[in-house]
């Protein structure tokens, strides 16, 4: 060929910087940590099959703590829906136009307030979950929401609704990230994923629930249509903190804490009986404070402040904070609000409620789906699809809101928004609690996590706002004009996301910080070859360092030659 040989391209491969090798903790056998680096290596060999069958306790223990957030999925699906129901209209709405609507204040205010509560509980887990672990902190929020549930069955008018959603906010803030971040750090990689994925589970199922429970009392007569659907979230709290007062603490903040003899019964409780060979359990923990200690480099103090230090600290709370408003902004937001949308519109009241229960059951579907395809595809190619076929389902029904309405034309607004909803719940949604999980350091992540969902929380208020008076009739009354709007959202999301969003997935902790600590773009991270040479070789302090230079020197010699013989090279960045 004219021009001179073609030279295939080589992955890059990195490996600890030199601040890196001389953090690495010396007081360690540094033969445990080689062999818990070869623990972590056959982790990311298993199947989740494989996975599943050595480490079903660690999967079981994560799986009961996430249905926590069926109560918040439950309630939220209550209180949008709650806007089309004739019953919970006549007890707190007002006449507009001949007939009872909820105002759009008092909507945007029955669902905001709740966030307003769920950004005190976010900041309660944020500072408790570090300093008290994960199992005092969960609990603790069980008896909250048992309280708080009082007031909303016995609310007697609508300002004491909303006081009660904001005092019921308090506890599910707690749980929204706790159970996230227990599932990241209990389970092993190649079941981490999935199981901080079911998160979305807790959402979509608990609004089928909802939209279920709230059909069966269509039929109820006065207030019991609404205050029997909040009475049975007292079903959740006692049996899930008896569940959890049993369940194992996290190995990772065990060993934080310096509690290494019960970092390692964890270890063994949530694995199958005698899958540990000799010394292997020691070595793990060993090679977690390996891990603990090369993050000491970014958070030596697990501090907020540290979140926003300048390098590796700063990208990964950008991308955090990016992570979580791109569940706000996508455009799923549009069938929150479905039953009235389709009221409104012209929809009958049941067809609006069988619809969205459809819709709901699209969730629990959804996030199925997902485990599927993150068996197959990254996180980052499954969130970027997600985006983009979002987008081709909204431009329609932007569309739509400039045609005659028909019963048609409702039907087809109505299907797109399932099909919104299901696309949201194997992509986005899910795999938003799969990336979140595993981006941060070990020692920021409850604290990572939490000012995600802060500002997470922050955007949904203000697009809440925004969506409740797109639809409400005394608000703007676009209805599926809206659609739109929520189109440039997901356009701007998308842009973020092709530039900024890294693969996380397949990766320990170590290794994440070793790419955020080698400046690898995002777009490179699934095929960069990383290598943890102190772990690799079983050196730690000075003999680590003179170990992985001699390398250095070893590999500059053969890309001197490959060069000089075929064109070819081979990147190994080391500092």
């Amino acid at each position: 060929m004219a021009g001179g040989i073609s030279a295939k391209k080589e992955p890059q491969i990195i490996g600890l910087t030199d601040a890196q090798l001389r953090a690495v903790v010396e007081d360690v056998d540094p033969e445990l940590i080689r062999i818990g680096h070869e623990v972590v290596a056959r982790q990311k060999q298993e199947t989740f099959r494989e996975a599943w069958r050595n480490h079903w306790g660690a999967g079981m223990w994560s799986f009961v703590l996430s249905c926590a957030l069926f109560m918040e999925g439950y309630d939220t699906g209550l209180i949008s829906t709650f806007y089309g129901m004739p019953q919970f209209q006549d007890r707190f709405g007002s006449l507009h136009k001949g007939k009872m609507v909820i105002p759009a204040s008092y909507q945007g205010a029955l669902l905001n307030l709740g966030k307003v509560g769920q950004l005190c509980g976010l900041i309660i887990t944020g500072v408790c979950q570090e300093r008290y672990g994960s199992k005092k902190t969960y609990i603790w929020g069980m008896a909250a929401m048992t309280a708080s549930i009082f007031l909303a069955v016995f609310a007697v008018n609508i300002n004491m609704l909303v006081g009660a959603e904001l005092a019921m906010g308090i506890p599910w803030g707690m749980f929204q990230t706790l159970a996230t971040a227990y599932a990241a750090e209990i389970c092993p990689i190649k079941m981490r994923g999935y199981l901080a994925a079911f998160a979305s589970v807790g959402w979509g199922g608990g609004g089928f629930l909802a939209s279920g429970v709230l059909k069966g009392a269509l039929h109820l007569k006065g207030d019991l249509a609404w205050k029997v659907p909040f009475a049975l979230q007292w079903v959740w709290p006692v049996p899930l903190a008896f569940a959890c007062f049993f369940a194992p603490e996290s190995a990772w903040w065990l060993v934080r804490k310096g509690r290494f003899d019960d970092a390692k019964a964890t270890l063994l409780r949530t694995a199958k009986t005698n899958f540990y060979a000799e010394n292997e359990a020691e070595g793990y923990i060993a090679y977690m404070r390996h891990t603990d200690a090369m993050e000491k480099l970014e958070a030596k103090n697990g501090s907020w402040l540290e979140l926003f230090r300048k390098g590796p600290p700063l990208r990964r709370t950008e991308i955090m904070i990016g992570t979580w408003v791109v569940q706000v902004a996508n455009g799923n937001m549009i069938t929150g609000l479905t039953v009235e949308f389709l009221k409104q519109a012209g929809m009958s009241t049941k067809e609006a409620f069988n619809m969205n229960l459809i819709l709901h059951a699209m969730g629990i579907v959804g996030v199925g789906l997902s485990w599927i395809f993150l068996g197959y595809f990254g996180r980052r190619p499954i969130y970027l699809s997600g985006l983009v076929t979002e987008a081709c389902c909204l431009l329609p029904i932007g569309i739509l809101g400039f045609v005659t309405k028909t019963n048609a034309t409702l039907k087809l607004t109505g299907a797109l928004m399932i099909m919104i909803n299901l696309i949201f719940h194997f992509s986005l949604g899910p795999v938003c609690y799969s990336i979140v999980g595993e981006l941060p350091a070990s020692r920021l992540r409850s604290r990572a996590i939490v000012m995600g969902r802060f500002i997470y929380v922050v955007m949904a208020i203000v697009f809440q706002q925004i969506n409740t008076r797109m639809v409400a009739a005394d608000g703007w009354n676009l209805k599926a004009k809206s659609g739109l709007f929520w189109v440039g959202c997901n356009f701007v999301c998308l842009t973020w996301a092709f530039f900024r969003l890294p693969e996380t997935g397949g990766r320990s902790f170590a290794e994440l910080d070793i790419l955020f600590a080698n400046k690898v773009p995002a777009r490179k991270f699934a095929k960069t070859i990383v290598r943890d040479e102190a772990a690799e070789y079983g050196v730690q302090g000075k003999e680590a360092v003179d170990v992985v230079h001699d390398e250095k020197e070893a590999v500059e010699d053969v890309q001197i030659e490959d060069a000089s013989g075929n064109g070819r090279t081979t990147t190994h960045t080391l500092t």
